[in-house]
């Protein structure tokens, strides 16, 4: 399974002020990482699902993945934000 770095989304800004790949294609790696982020996570949802069975014990350590799941999750988020707004007022020009 692919392992993202963390702050890997940073790198991907930078790439795209100085390289200037198309919004599009910025779009699409990041829609990936998000997809392979969420992947990660249900991954582990499972894992615990399968292999838990004290019921407290399952639901902080679910917590625990969830939040950690949104921590990582968060910066391509609001990335893709931006390049979406980006390519909107793009459009209107």
């Amino acid at each position: 399974m692919a392992h993202l770095k963390r702050n890997n989304y940073k790198e991907l800004y930078r790439k795209e002020c100085t390289t200037s790949p198309s919004i599009d294609s910025m779009m699409r790696e990041v829609l990936h990482m998000i997809g392979n982020i969420d992947f990660e996570y249900q991954v582990e949802l499972d894992k615990v699902e399968k292999n838990m069975s004290d019921h407290e014990l399952k639901d902080y350590i679910r917590r625990k993945i969830e939040a950690a799941h949104r921590e990582k999750r968060e910066p391509y988020v609001e990335l893709l934000t931006q390049l979406r707004q980006r390519q909107h007022r793009l459009s209107l020009n």
